[in-house]
């Protein structure tokens, strides 16, 4: 009779053996429905196409534009002050601020502002014509009392030739024994009186001319005072200097007031000037178009992005560069008469200035500059021969393709590139007009990348970049007419 290790032993022999049968099954039935499944097609490799912007390359003639601002000022103003002492008796009936002075028509009818009491200075007029009276009678006085001397010495010397004589006369007696010396001292002492009296008429001629200087002198003193007196009188009359509008008043009727003191503050409104600080290279730009005998214009705006309200012209330059700030002064000036409204001082405005014309200019967006690992400024440029791509998606349009190249904007160590804000100035031989350069996607590209090219309506122009910019930089010059217009504009 078998033992139970028999059974175990048949037990485990048939359960390896239907195990081993079922997964014989398995492999085979998975083997046939693998030869019923259909091998999948097989794929040509695509080649990477890249979505790009792109931009036309366009030569045409631009003119520069260099944007400041500054706040209006008028370009004359005055602080009138009293230059006398006084009560102030009379005023304009409209002494206000904002009382407008109009034009002078004649000089000979000025408007008057204000008097102060002109009394006291009426009274130092006339005393001092008094006093010139006084010294034209002296000098007349003095001149007869010349001519009186000039006689008065004729007539002495006359008499002491004759008395000389008689002397003479006296002492031939005397040697003759006929008069005593008793007559000839009595004769000797009248020679004497009469001899003085020639000495002091001549020593009186002499002082004459000492005494006329003295009185010409005094009289030229007097006259001094008299005008002196007049200016202080005419000072007590305030008049406009020139037209234009009280920006300031600090007096009224019946006020006191002393030399110095301000009166009112007068301000020429017709014409207006804006300092505006330029940088550095703006600078340089407007001195060299100022030494070149042309003022640049300028447009102004109360907005940096709104149409130009004022006109104006640059004028000058402050002599140098503030060294803290790296900025220079330019001082624009705006004739209010010519203005469709006017410029009022004091209003922040911002300055559009008028640049350099550049003949056949090319211009890129700055965005379209990449640098190497070299540090060299370059562009991706397209090139080759464009080459249509069949969709690997069933339905879809063929793509337009191209190759790109890599165009360095550097000659050596000297860039060819001249930043304008968002744009870019390129010199000339470097890209070609109606050439394409790429804008976006720069850090995937590489050396032969393709790229896809869009319909002509979607390659960004230099029209459509100055369009988008919120800060004019550029200007196009329309036409060669134009550009002459712009020149004799200057």
């Amino acid at each position: 009779m078998p033992g139970p290790s028999s059974a175990w032993i048949r037990r485990t022999i048939v359960s390896v053996g239907v195990s081993g049968m079922l997964l014989l099954g398995s492999f085979s039935g998975f083997a046939f429905l693998a030869s019923l499944k259909s091998k999948p097609p097989s794929r040509k490799q695509q080649t990477r196409v890249y979505q790009v912007d792109l931009y036309r390359i366009q030569a045409q003639p631009l003119q520069q534009i260099m944007t400041a601002f500054g706040t209006a000022r008028s370009d004359h103003q005055v602080v009138l002050a009293a230059q006398v002492a006084g009560e102030i008796v009379s005023v304009h009936p409209q002494l206000r601020v904002g009382l407008r002075i109009p034009p002078q028509q004649s000089e000979a009818k000025p408007v008057v502002l204000l008097k102060i009491d002109p009394q006291a200075f009426q009274q130092k007029v006339i005393q001092a014509s008094r006093r010139l009276d006084e010294d034209q009678a002296e000098l007349a006085r003095h001149a007869q009392d010349a001519a009186n001397t000039v006689v008065l010495l004729q007539k002495a010397r006359a008499d002491l030739a004759e008395y000389r004589k008689e002397y003479e006369r006296v002492r031939g007696l005397k040697q003759k024994g006929v008069a005593t010396d008793s007559d000839v001292t009595k004769a000797t002492l009248e020679l004497r009186r009469y001899d003085d009296q020639v000495i002091s008429l001549e020593n009186r001629k002499r002082l004459l001319p000492l005494d006329e200087q003295k009185l010409l002198t005094r009289r030229e003193v007097h006259k001094s005072d008299l005008a002196l007196a007049q200016l202080e009188l005419e000072h007590a009359t305030l008049e406009a200097p020139f037209s234009g509008v009280l920006g300031e008043v600090h007096v009224e009727q019946g006020q006191y007031v002393q030399p110095g003191e301000a009166l009112v503050r007068l301000v020429d409104d017709s014409r207006i000037e804006i300092p505006v600080s330029l940088t550095a290279s703006d600078y340089e730009r407007v001195r060299a178009l100022l030494e070149s005998g042309a003022g640049p214009l300028v447009e102004l705006a109360t907005e940096e992005t709104s149409a130009a309200a004022w006109s104006g012209r640059v004028a000058r330059l402050a002599p140098e560069v503030n060294e803290r700030t790296r900025t220079g002064l330019a001082f624009v000036i705006v004739e209010n008469l010519k203005q469709p409204r006017p410029l009022v001082p004091g209003t922040f405005v911002h300055a559009r200035i008028s640049g350099e014309q550049l003949e056949q200019a090319i211009v890129i967006p700055r965005d379209a500059i990449s640098v190497d690992e070299q540090g060299r400024q370059f562009v991706w440029v397209v090139s080759g021969r464009s080459e249509v791509i069949e969709s690997a998606v069933e339905g879809e349009p063929a793509t337009e393709t191209r190759t790109i190249e890599r165009r360095i904007l550097v000659d050596g160590q000297k860039s060819k590139v001249t930043t304008l804000q968002t744009m870019a100035l390129v010199e000339a031989g470097v890209l070609e007009d109606d050439e394409l350069i790429v804008l976006t996607n720069l850090d995937v590209l590489s050396e032969g990348s393709v790229v896809r090219l869009p319909h002509s309506k979607d390659i960004r122009t230099l029209d459509t970049e100055l369009a988008v910019q919120r800060v004019r930089v550029l200007r196009r010059i329309e036409s060669p007419e134009d550009a002459a217009i712009e020149r004799s504009d200057r």
